[in-house]
């Protein structure tokens, strides 16, 4: 489940961005730059979060 704050990439634009707004199917994305954009949340994939190294 996609949420506000998670990071993810889309074919259409290289870079990762973040959501920042969510109705229903439809998320809002924001590169760090500012480029926004509206997108369905099928067209996106979440970006794992970094796993702490082993020792």
């Amino acid at each position: 489940m996609l949420k506000i704050g998670d990071v993810v990439v889309t074919m259409s634009h290289p870079g990762p961005f973040t959501i920042v707004d969510i109705q229903g199917d439809v998320l809002t994305i924001e590169t760090a730059q500012g480029l926004r954009k509206v997108v369905r949340s099928a067209n996106v994939r979440q970006l794992e979060k970094a796993k702490p190294a082993s020792s």
